[in-house]
């Protein structure tokens, strides 16, 4: 028998063994049935909690290191669905983002992520055509600082109804502990805001309260998120 199903069979017994359903006898017995798998297929708690989660990935939009507002945007996608974030640059290959989490919840996070940056790609280059007369690091300053007041402004319509159980914090815990023990953290770099900078990002918060992003149907274990294209 594979791994697994050995962990499929595990879960079944732990399920039956919390379940609302069961009486004393049948969780007692379903439980120590739990525990005798995981000591013959020298299997830990970690392990069984490790398998209830998976990850999705989706390329960052650029070389290198993203720029903090990608990584920012990322963040909010993570937030909305409960998934963890980890941000991966090679010189070999474009820097990409890894969603951790349970059930669907990462492909649906890298799904929101790329729609959300097409959105905000074209509020940004909306804006800066409004920008006449600046040196290129001006408008790159200010794109950036439009770019954060727009995540911000989605960042707030997604903390309404973000957030995970408690179970399903800790499987991805153990995910990341058995299968990225090493991931360090990332540092974002930002620019310090100018007075001109400033009237960007109120810019770019009051064109991402537009973002098309709506609260679906909740279904178990995340809330479902549906963003317009």
């Amino acid at each position: 028998m594979d791994q697994d199903r050995i962990l499929d069979k595990i879960k079944k017994c732990l399920d039956m063994a919390k379940g609302k359903g069961s009486n004393a006898n049948e969780a007692e017995i379903a439980l120590r049935q739990a525990h005798k798998l995981m000591e013959a297929h020298n299997l830990e708690m970690g392990d069984v909690l490790a398998s209830m989660a998976c990850e999705a990935k989706v390329p960052a939009g650029s070389d290198g290191k993203p720029p903090a507002w990608r990584v920012r945007l990322a963040q909010v996608c993570c937030h909305a669905f409960g998934t963890q974030l980890i941000i991966c640059t090679s010189w070999l290959a474009p820097a990409s983002f890894l969603f951790v989490g349970c059930g669907a919840a990462p492909e649906l996070a890298g799904y929101a992520y790329q729609v959300l940056e097409r959105q905000l790609q074209r509020a940004r280059k909306e804006f800066l055509l409004t920008q006449k007369r600046c040196k290129r690091s001006t408008k790159v300053a200010r794109g950036d600082a439009f770019a954060h007041g727009w995540i911000e402004a989605v960042h707030a319509k997604v903390d309404q109804f973000a957030g995970v159980d408690d179970s399903i914090a800790e499987a991805i815990q153990a995910y990341m502990a058995k299968r990225h023990p090493d991931v360090g953290q990332f540092e974002m770099k930002r620019r310090k805001l100018k007075a001109r900078d400033e009237v960007a990002s109120d810019a770019g918060y009051v064109a991402g309260k537009r973002a098309q992003l709506h609260h679906g149907i909740s279904l178990k274990p995340v809330a479902r998120l549906t963003v317009g294209v």
